[in-house]
Formats: C-alpha cells, structure tokens, sequence
C-alpha cells in the first residue's frame, strides 16, 4: 500500500512539474524572415467574392519582429487569378507549446505550429470559408534577446546560395486555359531538377501528369529570372511564356515557387540536391 501511495504522489509530482516547467517557447522564439508557401480552396462564405472562389495558392514572405509583431507580403491564386497583394501588418501571439495564433489587418487569421527549432513552421489558415495550410521556412534569423533587433531589410545572402548546386524539385496543382491547352487542363504534377547560373539563367529538366496525360519524355526548359527584393525573385520561361514568382529559404537550401499564369493554381517545391 505504501509502495502503490508513493508511486501514485510519484506521478502526480512529475504531471504538476511538466505543467509548472519552463517555457519553451515565447514571442521572441519568432524572429526574423520566413518564406512560405501555402495552397487549398476558398469557398462560399470566404471573404473571397465568389468568381475567385475555388482552388487557392500562395507564396510570399512573413517577418516576425519577436515582440509579437509580423508584416506579411504574398502573391497568391484565387481560382486562376494571380493577384500580388500589398504588405499587411498583423499580430502573432506564441504559446509555450510552441504554437501560436496570428491575426493580419485584413482579417486573414492563423494557427500555427513552430518546429525544429524555430527554423520551420507549419500553418493552417483558420480565416473562415477557407481551406488551406502551408509550411515556412526561415529565411534570417536573429538571436532572441531584447535589445537585439531584427533587420528585416538587410542584404541576404539568397542569391549567391541560388547559383549554388542542383534543386531536385516535386510540384502539384490545377493548370487550365489559357495556360494550358483544353485535353490537358485539370489536376498537374510533376517532377525534375532545376539550375541557376549567376548570370541570371535557369535550366529545368521535368515530368509532369497533366491532367493525366503524361510527358513522353522530360522536357527541357530555359528562361531567366530577377531578383525584386531580398530573397524574393521572378521567373519567365522561354519557348512555352511560363511565368513564376520564387522565394529562397534556408540559406539556400529550399525554393518554393508559384506559377503565376491565368487559369493555374500550382505550387513547386525544390531542395538542394
């Protein structure tokens, strides 16, 4: 009976010292830049009007400031239709489970969860009508302490890891007209690895299912792409007048792209190979 008290005040003690433990993580956990992509459906009862309801993308960057603070800048798809949307501020608060509920201006809310140390997080857009989550990953990162601040318009590093090494990349979306032609509009997918120089160039190599129907053999593209601000960049694609807007994380190591072209809502995802 003693045995059985003590192992059951046992218990207890390490439920009470797991619930009263230290804090994992706080709002200064989030500090600095974050590419991101995210992709799902607006639906009716969404603040989207109803034409673009439908299948949804986005891609952009979100600078949290470490005191709860986060401007958020992204191009996103509704339904075919590309649209870049002006930066917007908002408020993040982070739970000491280390996720965190963030609130923008223009009424977009989020829940969120910060994993691996803070250099990814995983979000779930819970504005209501809309069905989409997506995955960030740093970009800069600053340390945590309070007089340590944040400088989110410095120089990255982005396009020197760029021109760095192969990007093996997987991609999925919708494509349709006028993009892509009547018997292949509808679900797309592919696979391939891309390349670029410092001289402002690109080489792909893919295999794409559209709409079922797939590539005989790889395609081979080239085009060239611009650098617009920070680590964020355009794409446009020779031969076939593909257009793209990119973002390069982890010190290079990850680029995530959006088509931008009437009629697609397509996400790539690419990592160093």
């Amino acid at each position: 009976m003693i045995t059985k008290t003590i192992l059951t005040l046992s218990v207890f003690a390490l439920a009470a010292a797991a619930q009263n433990g230290p804090q994992r993580c706080t709002n200064a956990t989030l500090r600095g830049s974050y590419g991101f992509s995210a992709q799902g459906f607006t639906l009716a009862g969404s603040p989207v009007p109803a034409p673009l309801q439908g299948p949804f993308a986005s891609l952009g960057t979100a600078v949290y400031d470490g005191r709860g603070g986060v401007v958020l800048t992204a191009t996103a798809t509704f339904n075919g239709f590309s649209q870049a949307l002006p930066p917007v501020k908002g408020t993040y608060q982070v739970s000491p489970d280390c996720t965190f509920v963030s609130a923008l201006e223009n009424g977009a809310t989020f829940y969120a969860s910060i994993v691996d140390n803070a250099r990814e997080l995983y979000v779930l857009q819970t504005t209501p009508g809309v069905v989409a989550s997506g995955v960030a990953s740093v970009q800069s990162q600053r340390g945590n302490g309070p007089n340590v601040e944040l400088e989110s318009n410095r120089p990255f590093a982005c396009r020197a890891a760029l021109t760095r090494g192969v990007y093996g990349f997987i991609s999925q979306g919708f494509a349709g007209p006028p993009t892509v032609p009547a018997p292949a509009a509808g679900p797309l997918a592919g696979v391939g690895t891309v390349a670029f120089d410092e001289n402002g160039r690109f080489r792909l190599t893919a295999v794409r299912s559209a709409n079922g129907i797939i590539d005989p053999q790889p395609l081979n593209l080239t085009g060239s792409y611009l650098f617009t601000n920070d680590c964020n960049f355009t794409m446009n694609f020779e031969v076939v007048g593909f257009r793209f807007n990119g973002t390069v994380s982890n010190n290079g190591a990850e680029v995530q792209f959006l088509e931008t072209d009437p009629g697609t809502t397509f996400l790539v995802k690419a990592k160093k190979m």
